[in-house]
């Protein structure tokens, strides 16, 4: 239960009598002569219970022993103040709280308003007792140890929410990072230092102020579609015409010129939809992962009238979840971002991606990719696939009960184990009660009908989920890509294999290609293990500077933000 700020001042005032009379134990304030009785009661009490009463969000106990070690070296038991002098850098410490929405943030989580509030009460000349400047000075230090955590490690622990990521080895030394800013630092410079250090990170904060900005000041919605009409098309007229333009060059669709230019009238004065404008459409669609026929159809509309706000909303998500990320930059990693359907490989060398390509990635519905980093170890070359026995049991064997021919006609047997030269058994009742018992599998030879295609890229996880080809090519043209059973299908495995054996000069992409076409498995080990980082952002920002917004296909986006909704001290996982 919150305490009011009269009842903190009440046990401070108390606690002071106590320590005026000389009956405080060993390690009290009076030990320290130089401190304020009231201002360590207060300290004390507020550390001790785990609570400020006078923040929106009160309950402090993770940051609490943080806290306290850090006032107890204290001689006059304040970080900000040396005895009622202030810090000079109090104003800027207060005024990076007040921009923390630069980095994704709300200031009011920060209790900023409150903190200039009190601040300027400080400097009318009002007086200011004890308890008063104590309160404001773990109200400050509070926001500032929240503020540094958040913006490197994140405020949800990714494991709450079922994902594959630790964030436990990214340490961050709270206690000295706070002393470094109080000592000279400045909260900016420390923020500056501990942001994500990924490209893609500095790429969304850049976004997110543009689209802030676009909220502020966004054009009216597009109209609705004419009764009756259910897409305009190009040389249509079309009253909404003017708006949509606006839409489109306020996004960065439409230039200022192609705009003034715009695509004619009809012969009753109506603007027409034509020309450079259904370039921009098309455009648009392409940011928007919807099918690029610049046709304005109840998907466009409802894309290009989705307000900046959200949009804003959205790459506060994108940041935060990047801040989940490991400490990678220093080795090349292969990353895949589920809903935007797109794997690329970075560099650390030059900074590139010197590979990019699309992904075929889970169905939305029951077999969703699931979310975790993991390592690269080896890569198989023509490679059987062993049918999964959720898979064998739900699909495989009623269609081979059903057509005795449905295995050989799909390259498929069964065998015991998974060697080359394993045993294979007719596709019998009784055998396949065995592969239902999980004494026998099914699996399917390789080649070209095989459902991995000639290549899979291993990285051992406990979901057993990897990356692999697919015969299935034509499902690439697709806007919307999740069709597999949770695996990562890539569009061009030849390109990835010899990316990931780079450092091992024998294998070239001849060499690939003529292992994808040989008679039995491959397998070729990693020289180092590679890091592989599978992740989710609605958002994505390229190198170009193009901004990406893609359908929140796992709905990953509306559990993050019922998880952040619920403030601070966010839950963590048990361990």
């Amino acid at each position: 239960m919150n305490r009011s700020f009269e009842q903190v001042r009440f046990l401070a005032l108390a606690s002071a009598l106590v320590f005026a009379l000389g009956v405080s134990g060993p390690g009290t304030a009076q030990d320290i002569p130089t401190a304020d009785p009231d201002v360590a009661a207060t300290v004390e009490h507020v550390l001790t219970a785990a609570q400020h009463p006078d923040l929106k969000w009160p309950d402090i106990p993770y940051m609490a022993p943080v806290l306290k070690a850090a006032y107890e070296a204290e001689p006059d038991r304040l970080l900000w103040f040396d005895g009622t002098t202030p810090s000079p850098l109090v104003t800027r410490a207060i005024g990076t709280v007040g921009a923390a929405g630069v980095h994704g943030l709300d200031p009011a989580d920060y209790d900023a308003g409150w903190l200039s509030e009190q601040w300027a009460l400080f400097h009318s000349g009002a007086a200011v007792s004890g308890p008063d400047r104590a309160l404001f000075d773990l109200g400050l230090s509070v926001a500032v140890v929240r503020l540094l955590a958040a913006v490197h490690l994140g405020r949800v622990d990714p494991a709450t929410l079922h994902w594959g990521y630790d964030v436990t080895p990214k340490v961050l030394n709270l206690r000295a990072k706070l002393r470094e800013v109080r000592d000279g630092k400045g909260v900016d410079a420390a923020l500056a230092e501990l942001e994500p250090p990924f490209a893609h990170y500095a790429r969304a904060r850049r976004a997110l102020a543009v689209y802030k900005e676009l909220a502020d000041h966004e054009p009216e919605a597009v109209p609705a579609l004419p009764e009756g009409r259910g897409k305009i098309e190009s040389g249509d007229a079309w009253a909404g015409v003017p708006r949509l333009a606006a839409r489109l060059q306020a996004f960065g669709d439409l230039s200022a010129e192609d705009a003034a230019a715009g695509g004619g009238t009809a012969d009753d004065g109506t603007p027409l939809y034509a020309g450079p404008l259904v370039e921009a459409v098309k455009h648009f669609q392409w940011r928007h992962g919807l099918d690029q026929d610049g046709v304005i159809g109840k998907g466009t509309l409802a894309a290009l009238n989705v307000p900046a706000s959200h949009r804003v909303h959205q790459i506060e998500l994108a940041m935060e979840r990047m801040r989940w990320l490991p400490e990678i930059t220093g080795q090349p990693t292969v990353f895949v971002n589920v809903p935007l359907f797109r794997l690329w490989a970075t560099d650390p060398a030059s900074g590139e991606e010197p590979l990019r390509m699309n992904v075929i990635v889970g169905r939305s519905l029951r077999s969703s990719t699931p979310i975790f980093v993991e390592e690269m170890e080896y890569v198989v070359l023509r490679p059987y696939w062993n049918i999964p026995y959720s898979i064998a049991s739900r699909e495989s064997v009623p269609r081979a009960r059903k057509d005795p021919s449905y295995l050989e006609e799909h390259d498929m047997e069964i065998v015991a184990t998974g060697g080359p030269g394993a045993q294979t058994y007719p596709p019998t009742e009784e055998n396949l009660d065995h592969v239902l018992a999980g004494t026998l599998r099914i699996r399917q030879r390789p080649g070209p009908k095989n459902a991995l295609g000639l290549a899979k890229f291993i990285f051992p996880n406990a979901s057993n989920i990897y990356m692999h080809g697919t015969p299935a090519q034509e499902l690439f043209s697709r806007t919307r890509r999740d069709f597999s059973h949770g695996c990562i299908r890539v569009e061009n495995p030849a390109a990835l294999a010899e990316w990931v054996l780079r450092d091992q000069p024998e294998w070239t992409l001849e060499k690939i290609e003529a292992a994808m076409q040989g008679e039995t498995p491959t397998r070729v080990d990693l020289s180092e293990p590679l890091m592989v980082v599978l992740f989710y952002d609605t958002v994505h920002v390229n190198s170009e500077g193009v901004v990406f917004f893609v359908d929140d296909i796992y709905h990953h986006d509306e559990k993050l933000a019922a998880a952040l909704a619920g403030g601070y001290p966010y839950p963590r996982k048990q361990s």
